[in-house]
């Protein structure tokens, strides 16, 4: 990778490669700040194979510290400012973290952990000129975490060669080059962003990261994208509906990637409506964290979506697609079976999970070379294009999150107050991606009353796009004959205390806005609503929000940002109603 990007810098040294928050860095000033980064790293004991946390927020910034920690020779391991402590420590503890590189004043303290700002790291660094620790295609480039079914987390470690290999995969399809302008758009702790990244910066393109505020409002995203002239989008389609609902036809984007989460292509009949089919490519791509990003590719034309494609592509250039069955043997185009990835994307392994490692990563039958199982149902079509069916077992994804149904209910069960737990995932609208929601059940131990504090708990310990939205106490969890959970029998949740709708009094009551609130999130959220809901718990999410602040400007009413409703997400807080 640092080779890759040391070409880049020779390229185009005084071209930008990064710019967000009034802060513009050239190729040769990003190059420089990530070797001055690397030296501090260096005074602090960091050494080739180490791996160094990486906790920022997503500005200029983060992208110095992941470049930084590659020039010490280290792997990063990124983890986003907003987990819990709990999850903080935890993965600092789990991953062996010489040093994370942080602003959070209060990050937890870890026996064998050292945390610094960039700035102590900047200061630290050695006068004189220092040479980067060499790091080879073999060496671990970063560790992502991703959901584990025990309740523990997974490392995912993946190689330099690996990215590497993504970027010389897609680079001359895609036409990817100088001329490009990328948004750097996902949390640094979700895998997207090591496309959007490196995809950029190997390619020498520009990076622009988009504030987190803004990456959830879709006018000021759409604003963003006209104003920086980005060209290559990559973008779950969860996110990609709500920016559908204020695209216009001057955004100058040329190519729309699709990761995270599966695509109904019927979702882009609207953008082909507004747009001519070759003046901007529509993408879907099919990848998995253990397998470096990507795995497959589709062009997807206004044909293939009206007939509701599923086809996620073939693979890419170096990747190897197989279906297996339940014994690992291939089977034969049209047959359902599990997805099984080969070739140039597949990982290290799992951190310090050599068992696991061997039960997921197994020898690719025609190669010889090693093979990842996903647990994603698929089927080859003859084309060699893969159609993918969702997952065998409780892990599911939702607005590009991919999140284990047992790792919630583990955290669920350390409660004391808990006997037993399930966890489900209900869409009241299948073709509405926000309309996915986390429901818990539990069955209360003896005299145990606190139900409302079994959520605020499980917060304190899960990232909040893995709280469940609403916990409801039953006497015990319904069973099919064969003993399983029988979620068909499971009651729909209560998801709201149902507080009158008195009038509100207050700075925002004259202007109508607390009754227009009611009802506007009563509406978005399909349940009653009372001035002291919190919306979240009320199952609100980022995308819900973004629906009541177009509400309040069709309107007329004074805009609502996204900020101020995360900060104080009761009405009466919002609009100072008594």
């Amino acid at each position: 990778m640092l080779e890759a990007f040391r070409r880049a810098v020779s390229a185009t040294p005084d071209a930008v490669a990064v710019s967000g928050g009034g802060v513009s860095l050239t190729y040769r000033d990003l190059d420089d700040r990530g070797t001055l980064l690397a030296a501090g790293l260096g005074a602090h004991g960091v050494r080739r194979g180490d791996r160094v946390g990486v906790c920022l927020e997503r500005t200029v910034e983060l992208v110095v510290t992941m470049l930084g920690v590659l020039k010490a020779g280290a792997a990063y391991v990124p983890t986003d400012p907003a987990y819990p402590a709990d999850r903080l420590a935890w993965t600092a503890s789990d991953a062996g973290l010489r040093v994370v590189v942080t602003r959070l004043s209060e990050f937890p303290r870890v026996d064998g952990t050292t945390a610094l700002t960039p700035d102590e790291l900047l200061e630290a660094a050695p006068t004189g000129p220092s040479a980067p620790a060499a790091a080879g295609p073999d060496d671990p480039a970063y560790v992502i975490y991703t959901s584990g079914s025990t309740g523990r987390p997974k490392g995912v470690v993946v190689p330099h060669g690996n990215v590497v290999s993504l970027v010389g995969a897609t680079r001359d399809t895609y036409r990817l080059g100088t001329a490009d302008v990328w948004t750097l758009f996902h949390s640094g702790a979700f895998d997207f962003s090591v496309w959007e990244i490196w995809g950029c910066l190997l390619t020498g393109g520009r990076l622009v990261v988009v504030p987190y505020f803004v990456s959830r409002d879709p006018e000021e995203f759409r604003d963003l994208l006209v104003a920086e002239q980005v060209t290559v989008l990559s973008q779950t389609p969860s996110a990609f509906s709500q920016l559908l609902r204020v695209d216009h036809a001057g955004l100058p984007v040329r190519l729309v990637v699709f990761g995270g989460e599966p695509l109904d292509s019927r979702m882009l009949l609207p953008w082909f409506d507004r747009h001519p089919e070759d003046t901007c490519r529509m993408v879907n791509m099919f990848g998995i964290t253990e397998t470096t990003v990507h795995v497959t590719a589709q062009t997807v034309t206004r044909e293939l979506a009206l007939a509701g494609s599923r086809s996620v592509g073939p693979a890419l250039p170096g990747w190897h697609l197989y279906v297996t069955d339940a014994h690992g043997r291939p089977v034969p185009p049209g047959v359902t079976g599990e997805i099984c990835v080969g070739g140039a994307g597949v990982a290290t392994g799992y951190l310090g999970r050599p068992e696991l490692t061997a039960q997921r990563f197994v020898t690719d039958p025609v190669t010889g070379g090693r093979m990842y199982r996903s647990g994603d149902l698929g089927r080859l079509l003859p084309d060699g294009r893969l159609e993918h069916l969702g997952r065998i077992d409780s892990q599911v994804k939702i607005r590009g999150f991919r999140i284990e149904l047992d790792e919630i209910r583990s955290v669920l069960l350390e409660d004391p107050g808990v006997r037993a737990a399930a966890v489900v995932v209900r869409r009241d609208d299948p073709d509405d991606p926000a309309a996915a929601r986390l429901d818990a059940y539990v069955v209360p131990a003896e005299g145990f009353a606190d139900i409302p504090g079994i959520r605020g708990r499980s917060a304190g310990v899960l990232p909040g796009h893995m709280v469940p939205s609403t916990v409801t106490a039953v006497d015990a969890l319904p069973l099919t004959t064969n003993g399983k959970l029988d979620t068909a029998r499971l009651p729909v949740p209560s998801r709201s205390s149902a507080a009158p709708r008195q009038q509100a009094t207050g700075p925002g009551a004259a202007a109508g806005l607390p009754e227009a609130l009611l009802d506007i999130w009563a509406t978005v959220l399909g349940t009653p609503v009372g001035l002291d809901d919190d919306f979240f718990e009320l199952g609100g999410n980022s995308l819900f929000a973004v629906r009541v602040s177009a509400a309040l400007r069709a309107r007329d009413l004074p805009s609502l940002p996204l900020r101020d409703l995360y900060r104080t997400p009761t009405i009466r807080a919002l609009t100072g109603g008594a």
